[in-house]
């Protein structure tokens, strides 16, 4: 662990102020929905939704990914690039299958909400980590 950073991400998360907890507990959950979304019942029997397991699958690959950092590098802007790598593909790929109107029903409704939640995060983030690259730890 580095000198500089004596709590797990977790305590580190667990000190900011009362908002910020909210905000990471609400992206927390806006992406673990997404588990309920895997495979729904319909009339025509039982369908899979890939974009709630990509949903999913970035959630997990980011915070493995941000806890490395946090690691190596404190509780810095730069853990916004791990929201980056692994929720922005993702992002990019449920949006155009939003606008597709390849969703319906609980499943578009949740949709709606993760990509409002995880756009203004993915936002954030990019401010982040460019003012971490500027010098703004």
């Amino acid at each position: 662990m580095n000198e500089t950073t004596p709590m797990d991400l977790n305590a580190a998360i667990a000190a900011q102020e009362p908002w910020l907890q909210a905000w990471v507990m609400m992206l927390v959950i806006a992406n673990l929905l997404a588990v309920l979304f895997i495979v729904s019942k319909e009339e025509s029997g039982f369908k899979f939704h890939p974009d709630a397991l990509a949903i999913l699958a970035g959630f997990i690959g980011a915070a493995i990914f941000m806890t490395w950092l946090h690691e190596q590098y404190g509780y810095v802007r730069l853990l916004g690039l791990a929201h980056l790598v692994f929720w922005l593909p993702v992002y990019v790929w449920v949006l155009s299958r939003y606008r597709r109107q390849q969703y319906g029903g609980w499943f578009q409704r949740y949709i709606t909400l993760y990509l409002v939640i995880a756009g203004i995060s993915l936002l954030v983030d990019v401010i982040d980590v460019i003012r971490y690259f500027l010098g703004q730890a």
